[in-house]
Formats: structure tokens, C-alpha cells, sequence
């Protein structure tokens, strides 16, 4: 038997689907009863009516922040796929608690309750920077001292915290993904990209990064931990995209007028420093330094393992953006 924890989350709703005719007994958590909406309009994504299958699965209310609920979850359960995280629009202490903390309870709940193999859905932004022009690989160690958003911070502690697991005999593959684009959360994380487009964004960034189409995340995952792999990650990239490019391409097949002003590094900056001044009077607005650097670098990631590990091909990114906002049309 096999958990999903953020079942309802980006990831975690389409792996559900991957997993649903695999004939494996799926345990998958939830919050909130109406977030299981969020999961049927991801089955919707796949094939017209599908959402009616959400309901044919286990679920379980729990709460990575609660162990009795991850406790009740666990029992029987062989494999756990854990999704659930915080993004970046959380304030730190929130990222901190659910990421880390909360990665920490799973691992802890995992042990006691004889799991013997973990998959942690982790994120490009909990890896090191590359020297030059050098692609960022798996080799790339997590620099401390850099300088890192709170997101950052926070998936590379909840990273840590899943290796934790090899000590104790569970196998453990970590994934590494880019940007994740795909159906469903249109109001968090990538989503943003596309409801902001479509309501008439008109900024971009210098910066770049990779992406990959959410679909290829969810194969990966289940190809590496059906296989024999185990105690290693894996970056899930399928292209380095500037950000500019990946709006305009959003904003063509939405119809819209591409962004066209340009917010530069050192506006960022000076926008980053009144804005802190701003917090200290009071006011809860927020941009760090380590957050315009992440938006406005232009980090190159290599794909070379994973294809090599298990011959993945990825969507080209093109494709995977004409998909979601086909869809995205259809709902909104």
C-alpha cells in the first residue's frame, strides 16, 4: 500500500492519476474536504468526466504538522510519496514549520511504521550554484552561507531531513524538479504565471531557469520508485527558459499582449530596500535581496541523469504550455 501526502497539491493530484491503474492500494491525505476539488479539475485535465475517479480512492484527513493523523495514515503502508510542502508565498516561519518540521514527522512516522521506501518531492532551489557557465548538476552541495531565499532554506532542511531516512533502512529517491508547469492550483506557485497573464501582467524579469512540464514529474517519480534505484536524487528539468520567454509564450496562446515593461536588477533592488524600511514602520510587504538574485540569475540545470538513469524524453515546454492553457481556457 502506497501514501500520497498533498494529494490535492500540483503534484501530488497528477501522481494520483498516474497511479490510478497501477492495481497498487492508494492511501492519499487531504486538509480539507473542498480542496478535493482541486484534484478532480486536475483527472478533468486528462480525460472529460474523469474527476469522478477521485472519489474511488482512500482518503485520509491528516496534517504532516499533526503525527497521530500521519500515524492513522501510515499504517500498512510500504511506500510513501510526500508532496505536501509550502511555497514560496508563505512567510518563512510557515515555510519552516511545514517543510521542514513537517518532513521531519513523516520521516519519524515512516520509521516507526516499518515504510520501507520514501519518495521526497523536493525543488531546483534546495541545490547549489554552479562555477561560470557550468550546468548545476546533482553534484551541486546546497551552499548555507549563499545567499538563499526562506524557500530555498526551507526545501534543503526538508531534504536533509529525508536522507535521515537511509539511516534507518528506507529507501529514498529525492527529485529535484524546475518550475513545475501544469493543470491545476492556477492561484499559487506557476499557476500565478498563467492567471496573472491572462489578467494583463505586463512585467518580466532578466532572469532564467529550468522548467518542466508536471506530467514528466509524476512518470519520473513513479519510474524511479517502481525500478530498483534507491538513496539518490534526481533533477527534473526539461529546458533553461528565460522567464520573458516562457510569458510571452503564455501570453500568445492566451491571446494576450505580451509583459513588456522590464523590471531590472538594480530596480529590484532599490524596490527590495524600501520595502524593508516599509516592514520596520509596520507595513507586511516583503522583497529579499535573495529573491530578486533568484529572479533575475540566469541558472542553467542539466537533465543528464535522469535521462541517462531511466531514458526519460521530456515535453518540450512549448507543448506542455499550449496543453495547460488550452485547458486553463476551458475552465476560466
Amino acid at each position: 500500500m502506497i501514501l500520497i501526502t498533498g494529494a490535492t497539491g500540483l503534484v501530488g493530484g497528477h501522481l494520483l492519476y498516474r497511479f490510478r491503474e497501477s492495481g497498487k492500494n492508494i492511501i492519499a491525505t487531504y486538509r480539507n474536504l473542498n480542496t478535493l476539488d482541486k484534484t478532480r479539475e486536475i483527472f478533468e485535465s486528462y480525460e472529460a468526466g474523469a474527476g469522478s475517479l477521485v472519489d474511488s480512492f482512500q482518503w485520509i484527513k491528516a496534517d504532516i504538522l499533526e503525527v497521530p493523523s500521519l500515524e492513522k495514515a501510515m499504517e500498512n503502508v510500504t511506500a510513501v510519496y510526500h508532496c505536501a510542502a509550502a511555497i514560496e508565498n508563505f512567510h518563512f516561519e510557515e515555510m519552516k514549520n511545514i517543510n521542514m518540521r513537517g518532513t521531519e514527522n513523516v520521516v519519524n512516522v515512516a520509521i516507526s511504521s516499518g515504510v520501507k521506501k520514501l519518495c521526497h518531492i523536493s525543488s531546483i532551489a534546495a541545490l547549489g550554484e554552479a562555477i561560470g557557465d557550468r550546468f548545476v548538476n546533482e553534484e551541486d552541495f546546497f551552499n548555507l552561507d549563499g545567499l538563499n531565499t526562506n524557500y530555498a532554506i526551507t526545501k534543503f532542511g526538508a531534504e536533509m531531513e529525508a536522507w535521515r531516512a537511509t539511516q534507518e533502512n528506507i529507501d529514498v529517491i529525492i527529485v529535484n524538479p524546475g518550475i513545475i508547469i501544469g493543470e491545476g492550483n492556477w492561484n499559487s506557485g506557476s499557476g500565478q504565471l498563467i492567471t496573472e497573464t491572462d489578467n494583463g501582467n505586463k512585467y518580466y524579469t532578466s532572469g532564467s531557469s529550468g522548467f518542466v512540464d508536471v506530467r514528466d514529474v509524476a512518470l519520473a517519480v513513479q519510474k524511479l520508485t517502481e525500478g530498483s534505484f534507491k538513496n539518490d536524487r534526481y533533477i527534473l528539468v526539461s529546458e533553461n527558459k528565460n522567464y520573458r520567454d516562457i510569458l510571452d509564450q503564455i501570453a500568445l496562446t492566451l491571446q494576450k499582449r505580451k509583459p513588456h515593461i522590464h523590471l531590472n536588477s538594480s530596480l529590484l533592488k532599490t524596490v527590495s530596500y524600501f520595502l524593508k524600511i516599509l516592514k520596520l514602520l509596520g507595513f507586511n510587504r516583503q522583497l529579499s535581496m535573495a529573491r530578486v538574485h533568484s529572479i533575475t540569475s540566469k541558472t542553467k540545470y542539466s537533465n543528464a541523469k535522469i535521462k541517462k538513469t531511466i531514458g526519460l524524453e521530456f515535453t518540450p515546454i512549448q507543448e506542455t504550455i499550449k496543453r495547460v492553457t488550452a485547458f486553463y481556457k476551458t475552465r476560466y
